[in-house]
């Protein structure tokens, strides 16, 4: 097995640690000894090298977290600039203060255009070069086009020449900042494996206490429940950090560990050896089709219930003063934004469905057409969502065509932008939107009216016809079906929630981190219906 040594008649498992991350990990090595027999060798040595491996990955997520972002570059000229303003009203004569605003007038028009992308490359260095080679020099450059960088840069030094006017009127104390890149905090620092928060009495060691006292005078537990106290307590531990003293558990550790246990995959050690909770999370997401994660009662009724058990236990035995658990648990039950219970439709209903002849031309595609096909291809949460949808919606972002529902939508948390399906292309979306732009429409779907329209065509005609009676495939499936196709395909939950509207699309996380909009058109497009329409592949 690679990574599998006999030195000194001891086998070991060792992996040696990248240069660029021995400074993270601290070790040049990773090294553990293995049991002598090839069969208990063996499995040990898969979980050690497995967490050999995670360990690896999470010293390169921390590597990537200090790497400079555009908003702590930004923040790092705001300060530069002030202090230079500072020294530069130290040293300058009175008689030079009108000159200087003058100049300072000049400046910012060109800042002004540069940002507003009306200057060139030559130009722009000219503008603002300076600066972007200073924060390269001190380390603070993020990783960009050299001419959006200089845009953003000009925007950054707008705001200190503003500074600079407030100081010339007299002010004593300046505004604070208004650009988006100078006042978004910053994201928490990324840290490898966090020792215990002070000293003290241990979860672990609580439990055992726990586990002493029920037992004695005839009142023991049954030895299944002892296993899953032990499973819940490693559990949490894996999430926090090993041995925490239980004095420093809080109610916001509790309520962080229900959601990671929302994202754990069932049977986690044994699909994942070697790996820690947190760590099975991360390689669960990565999978093409990720294992099914822990059913939410479940969570309920054995990982929080036992959690919270043991620590009444403390609270009571005065370990802590409070049971930090108390009262937490997933909310099944009806809630602001709960959908309703529907089902996916299968591959063979999505085949009944589009395969009907009345999608076998798609130039005459129409309403109803369109409709279905939007429905599966946006996942969005109605219909009324979808016959809301201005021909103004339908536009290019960063190189990306995308629907724009945040007019559509009358749910605020659901207003998002959604790429189109390579898909929608390919069967003529583009020819149908041209054609009602040259009549004069202004609406995609001008006849949808009422809203229901739609939807109770398709539920009380066109799926009996097809034989689909299950009555929880409604309308409504078609976003259960590209949400399920989204997970199939390996999307990352950010994304996922992107495009099907369970995150808000703010400006920063559209326009600065990354260009979403580009990635989640790739995470969309990874999706394949494969549905037997023109010009599209055949079969499902």
């Amino acid at each position: 097995m690679k990574h599998v040594q006999h030195v000194r008649g001891k086998w070991i498992a060792r992996v040696t640690v990248p240069e660029e991350l021995r400074e993270i990990i601290g070790k040049r090595e990773l090294i553990e000894e293995l049991p002598s027999e090839k069969s208990g060798r063996d499995r040990r040595a898969l979980a050690v090298l497995n967490g050999f491996f995670a360990k690896l990955d999470d010293a390169r997520e921390i590597l990537l977290s200090r790497r400079p972002t555009l908003s702590s570059a930004a923040k790092e000229l705001y300060r530069i600039e002030l202090e230079a303003d500072d020294m530069s009203r130290a040293a300058r004569r009175s008689t030079e203060d009108t000159f200087a605003r003058t100049a300072r007038s000049v400046y910012a028009n060109k800042l002004r255009l540069l940002a507003a992308g009306h200057v060139g490359r030559e130009e722009a260095e000219a503008l603002i070069g300076y600066a972007a080679d200073d924060l390269a020099q001190r380390g603070h450059a993020p990783d960009l086009p050299r001419l959006d960088l200089l845009r953003a840069l000009a925007e950054v030094r707008l705001e200190t020449l503003d500074r600079a006017e407030e100081r010339d009127d007299g002010r004593v104390k300046i505004s604070q900042p208004t650009l988006p890149l100078l006042t978004q905090p910053e994201p928490e620092p990324v840290v490898m494996a966090p020792g215990a928060r002070g000293t003290g009495t241990s979860l672990s060691d609580v439990l055992t206490s726990f586990h002493k006292e029920r037992n004695a005078g005839g009142r023991s537990l049954a030895d299944k429940t002892m296993d899953e106290h032990r499973t819940a307590v490693r559990m949490f531990e894996e999430f926090t950090s090993k041995n925490i003293p239980v004095k420093s558990i809080t109610k916001k550790d509790i309520i962080a560990y229900k959601q990671a246990l929302l994202e754990t995959p069932t049977r986690y050690t044994l699909r994942f050896p070697g790996l820690s909770l947190n760590q099975a999370i991360r390689a669960n997401r990565q999978r093409s089709e990720p294992y099914e994660t822990l059913d939410p009662k479940t969570i309920n009724v054995k990982w929080l219930s036992h959690l919270s058990s043991i620590l009444q236990w403390a609270s009571n035995n005065g370990y802590i003063e409070v049971n930090p658990a108390k009262g937490i648990r997933v909310d099944t039950g009806s809630a602001l934004h709960k959908e309703p219970s529907r089902l996916p439709f299968t591959a063979a209903e999505l085949k009944k469905i589009f395969g009907d002849e009345m999608f076998s031309n798609s130039e005459d595609y129409a309403l109803r057409h369109w409709a279905l096909l939007l429905a599966l291809y946006t996942g969005a949460r109605s219909s009324s969502e979808i016959a809301r949808i201005a021909l103004a919606d339908i536009y290019e972002e960063q190189g990306v065509w995308v629907f724009n529902l945040a007019g559509a939508s009358k749910n605020q948390h659901s207003k998002r932008l959604v790429p189109i399906h390579n898909d929608l292309r390919t069967l003529g979306l583009f020819d149908y939107v041209k054609h009602l732009r040259q009549a004069g429409e202004t609406r995609l779907f001008a006849d949808w009216e009422p809203e229901d329209k739609v939807n109770r065509w398709f539920l009380r005609t066109f799926l009996p016809k097809l034989k689909i009676d299950d009555k929880e495939k409604v309308f409504h499936s078609f976003r259960h079906t590209l949400k399920t196709e989204l997970v199939r395909t390996g999307c990352s939950k950010e994304l996922h929630d992107l495009i099907t509207g369970h995150e808000d699309q703010s400006v920063a996380a559209v326009y600065v981190h990354d260009a979403p909009i580009k990635r989640m058109a790739e995470a969309l497009n990874r999706v394949q219906f494969k549905l037997p329409l023109p010009g599209l592949s055949p079969g499902i």
